[in-house]
């Protein structure tokens, strides 16, 4: 697939300022993995917010498999499970440079989903994580649900 056209604003429920990702690079169907920059802002500079950058490279990916699919609806909202086996190689990223974020689906199901993902400065990992989500079908529901079930919704 060509990545000129997929844009962020048609993949990500985000917008900007939160937005981390500057364009998504390339996108490869048969190995379900995509390769976006990200030009790292100040107050996105600690090395925890691999896990944002990260987790938007596999929502980037979910959307773009929904746009292949034929979805014309609005990129569907997903939350963050956990992850595993992260690494954080470096304390800090630097602010200005552009690192590239990789995600890779392991697996998925209509709701769930495993990535495994990284961050590179050139050829170094300077972050990796699986990252497992639920991105559920009706958020609107899931969500009432929610505060039902925590006795806040009554």
């Amino acid at each position: 697939m060509q990545a000129s056209s997929f844009r962020l604003e048609d993949l990500l429920p985000h917008r900007p300022p939160m937005v981390l990702l500057d364009e998504v690079l390339s996108v490869d169907e048969n190995e379900r993995s995509l390769v976006a920059s990200a030009t790292i802002r100040e107050e996105w500079r600690e090395n925890w917010s691999a896990i944002e950058l990260m987790a938007q490279a596999a929502a980037a990916l979910a959307g773009v498999f929904d746009r292949v699919s034929g979805s014309d609806r609005p990129a569907r909202p997903g939350f963050l499970l956990g992850t595993r086996r992260i690494r954080l190689a470096v304390p800090s990223f630097e602010v200005g440079r552009t690192y590239l974020v990789t995600a890779k689906d392991v697996f998925s199901d209509a709701e769930s989903a495993s990535f495994e993902c990284t961050v590179r400065d050139g050829d170094a990992v300077v972050a990796s994580a699986i990252l497992n989500a639920y991105r559920p079908d009706d958020v609107v529901s899931f969500l009432a649900e929610q505060r039902s079930s925590s006795g806040k919704g009554e």
